[in-house]
């Protein structure tokens, strides 16, 4: 099993809709792991 991996905890902090966005963190570590995921896929095809 392949298991793509962030540059931390994937995760990010909100209490409302829309709130999360202001994680800058949290919002970087999700555009890292979309990047690892969309090249393990490219990979696998």
């Amino acid at each position: 099993m392949i298991i793509p991996g962030s540059s931390y905890w994937n995760f990010a902090f909100g209490g409302a809709p829309g709130d999360v966005l202001n994680d800058e963190e949290g919002m970087q570590t999700m555009r890292t792991l979309g990047e690892n995921m969309a090249w393990v896929i490219k990979r696998l095809v």
